[in-house]
């Protein structure tokens, strides 16, 4: 019978994501993908380690705390974080 054992069930369809993701046009481009599967990861943890160094790191080690990095890595921080939120809102990360 070709391999398969006829008392089993057929193939089941993957589980649905817990995660409900709306359907956007700007989903299905490729450089989208790219982004979100390289770059945008890659951007976050760059960005959590620059705020960790400047502000936790930096002044344990070295004992000074550089008010003008650890304002420049928040203004960034906040600025990939509202672009991430931006998306959110709109739907479409």
């Amino acid at each position: 019978m070709n391999g398969i054992d006829s008392g089993t069930e057929a193939a089941k369809a993957a589980p649905i994501s817990a995660i409900n993701m709306p359907d956007h046009w700007i989903r299905e481009r490729a450089w989208y993908q790219i982004f979100v599967r390289l770059a945008r990861p890659t951007l976050d943890w760059i960005t959590n380690a620059t705020v960790a160094w400047t502000m936790i790191l930096q002044p344990l080690m070295f004992g000074r705390f550089d008010i003008t990095a650890a304002g420049m890595s928040l203004a960034w921080a906040g600025t990939v974080y509202g672009f991430k939120f931006a998306e959110k809102i709109k739907g479409v990360a």
